[in-house]
């Protein structure tokens, strides 16, 4: 997978939908292109989160477990992001991610999360309205 494809898909997921060519470039470059096998947890309910993710290629289950023992999980594709929540809400991961297929990934530290909200603002608004239009509860 090359740099442009990263970009490419960056480019596709809403949040860093408006992002100039050299922010999508900087942002790919310092991301971690990342494989799973098939049935790999890549996060966990309730860990804390260090890093988000742009699902390259694949499928992934998103499962949440609410306190009464009910779950519920759903599938999601290619250049879906993921992992979110927890770095951008100061809270624990929201839910657990498993991939259905083996997958690629674009894991995004929280660090280099943040150093480019630093230089575009927006990009925090972004975010928090992606996180809200995807009706995941958040709790801490």
């Amino acid at each position: 997978m090359s740099i442009h494809d990263e970009i490419s898909a960056l480019r596709d997921v809403p949040p860093f939908a408006m992002l100039d060519e050299s922010k999508l470039k900087l942002l790919a470059f310092v991301s971690q292109l990342l494989n799973y096998k098939a049935g790999s947890v890549i996060l966990k309910q309730g860990e804390v989160g260090e890093s988000a993710y742009v699902l390259m290629d694949g499928l992934i289950d998103v499962s949440i477990a609410d306190d009464d023992g009910t779950s519920s999980s759903h599938e999601m594709g290619k250049h879906t992001f993921f992992g979110e929540i927890a770095i951008t809400k100061n809270t624990t991961r929201a839910a657990t991610v498993t991939a259905n297929t083996d997958i690629v990934a674009l894991k995004i530290s929280k660090d280099a999360l943040f150093d480019l909200i630093a230089e575009e603002p927006d990009l925090a608004t972004r975010i928090s309205d992606h996180i809200e239009q995807s009706g995941y509860q958040i709790t801490k």
